[in-house]
């Protein structure tokens, strides 16, 4: 019985109609030279191989009164012209108009009464080449999965199209056979669920003591995580059009930038997003203080799995779109690429990914119509901001009808709160990223794709420039210690206080004025002195000597005796020594 598990489920469950939830790829091949009937040629090759992968013909059956989660059943009669269809590019046939299709049909969902796939034959790129755009649905495979099926999709080798097909790459399901057994393998499902839970209680117990010691740890971090998250332009409900944008970066510049760093690709990945998306985010004045947190998936599955199911879950990482140099960028990346692994290696044994709900399809769908219809994600706070992946491609060349392809863009699934998806995949010496977004939000999705070309090259920029033996040679130079003398003891000085030198001060005009009337006023002052004390020597006196000296000395005025000193007390003199005085005679003292 092959029964969807919970999380392959979570993919038709979350499907609006805003929010399509398939995955694709579009890989872009150049025949060499240009070939006639290419379309006829793919038709062929994909039919020969519809029974190599059970992804071809399966289709879902939903359980009875949806009491438990739906059913893949072998569909015999396919319709080929449904499934594999053909297409053209307008002239001239480039990147954008290619973007441009690309996102039309990633908008359009697939159809659940059918085995949920479609491939797409695209002609009329430049220069004789053409495109296969192959979609799948979620629910049917992860990202790790999709990189297992390239060898029945494709060729890995030129001409082998005309030899012996490749064998089965995972075993054929098994069917249920009809609507009673249907309904008694779900029920059989949830109570061998419980029995599991049951005998997996010490596996459980040894994962809980594991984690047991960073509980503590991880709880602050998830709070910090949510408490600190952002709100952005890209965290609102979306429409159901699409925008799809691409850029290219050489594997090999990226891997050099890696190791002359100390860190991995996916470091330099996140940096790189981190580096765009500010820039993008600055320009339209919406860049937050603090820095985004990415959706990160990871995936559960073990080294050579081939199973067609879907072992991924999601992890967070913050992105440093609050560092705006690029080398302090990549160290924040990695330190938070770090942080993100810690959390995701404690809590990854406490993780499942198949778990029987009675009732879940009805529940779960109803709870994502109700978000997706009141809009709630532009009320409520997100869950991440963008979504960012890296998905290990294939390390040959792939071919198809025998032309080798030159890129393997992925295109994957934005949605409700997060109207940008981020997707990187490696083939053969190059890293193709895809972004995928609602149109309505982000339409110049292409100008973030174009960023992350440009923050790589500043990034090198910048690597290069540290790196050179003359800018080592600078930073040793300068971090070199001062000589001193072997055994002699350091004295400190006291410290010597010195007063600052006087300013001339500048006089003004109105100064000047005032200080050259005051001079001439004392030199007048000074003059009128002088012409008084000669007039009083040259006039006769009728008093004695001595008194004549003292009223000479008493009239001899002191200009700034007066202005200064104050005026001294009158004395009241006697009666008769007034009237000796208006009559001219001096007044007699005692001892005269």
């Amino acid at each position: 019985m092959n029964r969807l598990s919970l999380l392959d489920a979570l993919f038709l469950y979350a499907e609006t109609p805003e929010t399509p939830m398939h995955i694709a790829s579009v890989t872009i091949f150049k025949p060499e030279p240009p070939q006639d009937d290419l379309f006829a040629r793919f038709r062929e090759h994909v039919a020969a191989r519809l029974d190599l992968l059970p992804s071809y013909r399966r289709r879902l059956e939903s359980t009875p009164l949806g009491i438990d989660h739906p059913a893949w059943v072998m569909e015999d009669k396919l319709d080929l012209d449904y499934h594999i269809r053909h297409a053209a590019l307008p002239k001239p046939g480039g990147m954008e108009e290619l973007r441009t299709l690309i996102a039309q049909l990633h908008a359009i969902p697939l159809d659940r009464s059918r085995p949920l796939w479609e491939y797409h034959f695209i002609e009329g790129l430049e220069d004789g080449g053409f495109a296969v755009y192959a979609k799948v649905h979620h629910s049917t495979m992860d990202g790790i999965a999709g990189m297992a099926t390239l060898g029945v999709i494709y060729d890995f080798a030129p001409g082998a199209e005309h030899e012996s097909l490749p064998e089965r790459i995972v075993p054929p399901d098994v069917e249920p056979s009809d609507t009673i057994e249907l309904t008694s393998t779900a029920i059989g499902d949830f109570v061998r669920q419980g029995w599991r839970a049951v005998t997996s209680l010490p596996g459980v117990a040894r994962a809980l003591t594991k984690a047991a010691p960073n509980f503590g740890r991880d709880a602050r971090f998830l709070y910090s995580y949510v408490k600190d998250m952002p709100r952005t332009p890209f965290n609102k409900a979306i429409s159901g059009h699409r925008v799809y944008a691409t850029s290219s970066l050489h594997l090999h510049d990226v891997r050099a930038l890696a190791k002359s760093r100390g860190v991995t690709i996916n470091d330099v990945v996140l940096a790189l997003c981190a580096g765009a998306l500010r820039r993008y985010l600055a320009e339209h004045a919406a860049l937050p203080e603090k820095p985004l947190t990415a959706g990160v998936p990871a995936s559960l599955r073990p080294i050579g799995n081939a199973q067609l199911n879907n072992q991924v879950v999601f992890t967070l990482s913050r992105l440093p779109t609050d560092v705006a140099e690029p080398l302090p960028r990549l160290a924040a990346a990695q330190a938070a690429g770090q942080e993100a692994k810690s959390l995701f290696a404690d809590m990854r044994d406490l993780v499942t990914t198949d778990v029987s709900i009675l009732g879940a399809p009805l529940l779960v769908t109803g709870l994502v119509r109700l978000w997706a219809g009141a809009r709630a994600s532009n009320y409520l706070g997100p869950f991440f901001n963008t979504v960012i992946s890296n998905v290990p491609g294939p390390r040959q060349t792939m071919y198809c009808v025998g032309a080798p392809a030159t890129h393997y863009f992925p295109v994957s699934i934005p949605y409700h709160g997060c109207a940008l998806n981020i997707t990187v995949q490696s083939y053969l010496d190059q890293l193709d990223f895809g972004l995928v977004a609602c149109s309505e939000t982000v339409p110049d999705a292409q100008r973030i794709a174009d960023y992350i070309v440009e923050d790589f090259a500043a990034m090198r920029k910048a690597d290069a420039e540290l790196s050179r033996p003359e800018a080592i040679e600078t930073i040793a130079v300068a971090a070199r210690p001062a000589v001193v003398a072997a055994h002699k003891p350091i004295q400190l000085a006291e410290p010597k206080i010195e007063a600052p030198a006087p300013r001339p001060e500048k006089a003004s005009a109105l100064t000047r004025d005032i200080e050259a009337l005051s001079a001439a006023t004392e030199a007048l002052l000074r003059k009128v002195e002088q012409r008084r004390s000669r007039a009083l020597q040259a006039k006769p006196s009728r008093l004695k000597p001595h008194v004549a000296e003292a009223a000479t000395r008493k009239a001899r005025p002191v200009v700034r005796a007066r202005e200064e000193a104050p005026a001294p007390p009158s004395v009241k003199q006697p009666r008769k020594a007034r009237r000796a005085r208006r009559k001219g005679v001096a007044p007699a003292r005692a001892g005269d």
